[in-house]
């Protein structure tokens, strides 16, 4: 949703702009060509991620900068380097495809690899270390939690059943531990809910967004806008939250965040053809907007 997000996003051929998953270097290269002579900061705590987006905005020169970081602290990153009043910031919560296509990272369910899914294979947990260690009340609350919709408490004590006879140490171990618990029920769909809702534990993912969700607006200037593609349910919630009005108008002197039309959008209907992991995202878009005193 390249041209979605610029359209929405860059109003400032001169403005700053930051995208804090910035993955492959995908959006960031239209948002700068968009802006041709706008400067953008780009985050992605994955550094084969950061690595990729370098070079592919290495043509932008010193208007591109890529550091590798989470986007829960980007407003405090953006502070340390002097990037304040932003024109537009960009959050895309999907999965980087290389990412996603690599086994020795355990993202998917159709490739056979070690159970990791960290975002930064350098620090945290495992998705083997969490499913060695956590309980099945706590497993079956994240998984409904999650994406699964389908008997999480069915699911999470056959999983903790499996672990007491094998060690879930691979993603191949995963899938015949749902495939023989829940036979013809393990469908593709389910399959990735379950890695998808695991994935999401890993990474803190609905923490990271809470906390960039309520500190980012402020890094922006006002009239500045927050585009937010979200591929779950309970990533788009938060989003649109953010948008909504809630209690009475805030005191002169504050902001809100004001969506720039109704409801999400949707990838259109070639871009869904042509890349059909793009077929769930949904994108909303919030402007920063002060509140003044009545003149």
């Amino acid at each position: 949703m390249i041209e979605e997000v610029t359209a929405a996003l860059v109003a400032n051929p001169c403005g700053r702009y930051a995208d804090l998953t910035v993955g492959e270097g995908g959006h960031a290269r239209g948002i700068l060509e968009a802006a041709p002579e706008g400067r953008l900061m780009g985050l992605d705590r994955d550094a084969e991620a950061v690595a990729a987006a370098r070079a592919a905005l290495a043509g932008f020169g010193e208007r591109a900068l890529v550091e590798r970081g989470d986007f829960a602290g980007a407003a405090e990153r953006l502070a340390e380097r002097g990037w304040r009043d932003l024109d537009g910031v960009l959050l895309d919560l999907g999965l980087r495809s290389g990412a996603l296509d690599d086994p020795a990272r355990g993202f998917s369910y159709r490739l056979d690899g070690p159970l990791d899914m960290r975002f930064d294979p350098s620090r945290g947990e495992t998705a083997a270390e969490l499913l060695a260690r956590i309980d099945g009340e706590t497993l079956a609350g994240l998984l409904a939690e999650g994406t699964t919709r389908a008997d999480p408490w069915r699911i999470a004590a056959g999983i903790l059943s499996w672990r007491e006879r094998r060690a879930l140490a691979r993603t191949s171990d995963l899938v015949a531990c749902l495939r023989a618990r829940l036979g013809r029920r393990a469908t593709p769909k389910l399959l990735g809910s379950v890695f998808a809702a695991l994935r999401m534990a890993v990474n803190l993912e609905m923490e990271a967004l809470d906390r960039v969700l309520e500190t980012i607006p402020a890094a922006l200037k006002p009239g500045g806008v927050l585009c937010v593609i979200s591929y779950q349910s309970q990533e788009d919630r938060r989003v649109k939250r953010l948008g909504r009005r809630a209690g009475p108008e805030p005191p002169p002197g504050d902001w809100r965040m004001e969506p720039l039309w109704k409801g999400p959008r949707r990838p259109a209907p070639e871009e869904a053809r042509r890349n059909p992991r793009a077929r769930s995202a949904r994108l909303r878009a919030l402007r920063r907007i002060l509140v003044r005193p009545p003149s």
